[in-house]
């Protein structure tokens, strides 16, 4: 291999990362450039993590599939859960392996199959990080409920925007 081979391989090598990269940003940046806003129901669950630092971990009555739902889920499995708005709010529709064919929807994955509670499935809207001060009085702030504002792909990817007091 000649020099110009070789440093046309390299360019060629950094440009392929530099295009990796980007599709990345772009994936999880799709929602809210395109997605339409839902408030969703939430409940905070825990504001620290030691390693991931300060957040609000979120808890949606929809991310647990109970045992004896339509459809089997098993980890791994891609979910549907369609959204009805009744009002300002979005309610959730009960889980279902195949893509709706109109409406908005959230796309999620099943995560794990606790022992006799269910599936749990995550969506991408489960926590919102804030610098200590703010998570801290997100956590204060939102004791017993809050809404979540999500944006939402046409493809049921979501993305968090923000959690509001009810």
């Amino acid at each position: 291999m000649n020099n110009r081979q070789r440093k046309f391989a390299f360019v060629a090598a950094i440009l392929f990362q530099l295009v990796i990269m980007a599709g990345v940003w772009v994936n999880g940046f799709y929602p809210l450039w395109l997605g339409e806003e839902v408030r969703l129901k939430t409940r905070p669950v825990d504001p620290r993590d030691l390693f991931r630092g300060n957040y609000a971990r979120l808890h949606y009555d929809f991310d647990t599939i109970e045992p004896g739902a339509s459809a089997d889920f098993r980890p791994g499995d891609v979910v549907y859960v369609p959204l009805v708005r009744h009002g300002d709010l979005w309610d959730p529709q009960p889980a279902q392996a195949s893509r709706p064919e109109s409406g908005v929807f959230l796309r999620g994955r099943v995560t794990s199959r606790p022992w006799r509670s269910g599936s749990r499935v995550t969506f991408g809207i489960e926590a919102l990080f804030a610098p200590k001060e703010k998570a801290l009085a997100l956590e204060k702030q939102l004791r017993h409920a809050a809404v979540a504002v999500v944006r939402v792909a046409p493809n049921g990817r979501a993305a968090l925007v923000s959690v509001n007091s009810e």
